[in-house]
């Protein structure tokens, strides 16, 4: 799921964008677009720990014009692309400052939109695909998965292990799951999701990694795990 802030003092054109964005979920991408009527308001989420992977800004807003509400945003993620939507290029220059991934000219041509957003989200796809990120009460990490071991849940607190050591956030192992499913990660016992990469040997209800701890496997997921663990040895041999 990709999520995508709108921010613009003027509901209409909020409205306007969020129903060029509605194209791309009937495409079958997922995404939620959230709206805000002033960049305060999408501040006060960064500040709250929040993140997007997208942030689309409307230039002339008060009380913090877009500009100002980039700039603040930079301070807790320096990464999220920001799209400027603007009625001059005059401020192009301070855009640079805050790292601005496009302006965007009013009025906003429809299929130039859909065009940048769906280049960035491509982009982020194909980093998902090799980074597992999270926040915690220390703020964003991303973690290569082929440096992952495993995942393991307790209630709602899970635990990541990997290369660099163990590191903790809250979430549910479900999800861990989901969003893992279409790489080398399966789902070995109700609180442990394990990269096939890292297992050496698999021998009854125990998996062993090759960091040397052994996890409990679900009599279940027995037969599944070495079949998959097959199929990855063979494409990865």
């Amino acid at each position: 799921m990709f999520y995508i802030a709108l921010c613009d003092d003027e509901w209409q054109a909020v409205e306007i964008l969020t129903g060029y964005l509605s194209e791309i979920k009937r495409s079958g991408l997922q995404l939620e677009s959230v709206p805000f009527l002033n960049g305060r308001e999408l501040v006060h989420q960064y500040e709250r720990g929040r993140k997007f992977d997208i942030i689309i800004l409307d230039m002339l807003m008060k009380p913090l014009n877009g500009i100002e509400t980039a700039r603040l945003i930079r301070k807790y993620d320096s990464e999220v692309p920001i799209l400027i939507v603007t009625g001059t290029v005059e401020y192009a220059m301070d855009g640079y400052q805050v790292n601005a991934y496009r302006y965007i000219l009013k009025p906003v041509d429809k299929a130039y939109f859909l065009q940048e957003v769906r280049t960035i989200l491509t982009s982020i796809a194909r980093l998902q695909n090799k980074y597992f990120s999270f926040t915690n009460e220390k703020g964003l990490f991303k973690i290569k998965t082929t440096d992952i071991y495993y995942f393991e849940s307790n209630m709602r607190t899970l635990s990541v292990r990997h290369l660099g050591g163990k590191t903790t956030f809250t979430g549910k192992i479900s999800e861990v799951e989901e969003s893992l499913s279409e790489q080398s990660f399966f789902r070995i016992h109700k609180s442990y999701v394990v990269n096939l990469k890292h297992i050496r040997n698999i021998f009854k209800d125990t998996v062993t990694l090759e960091n040397g701890e052994e996890l409990p496997l679900s009599r279940h997921r027995s037969k599944e795990l070495r079949q998959q663990f097959l199929s990855y040895m063979k494409e990865n041999i």
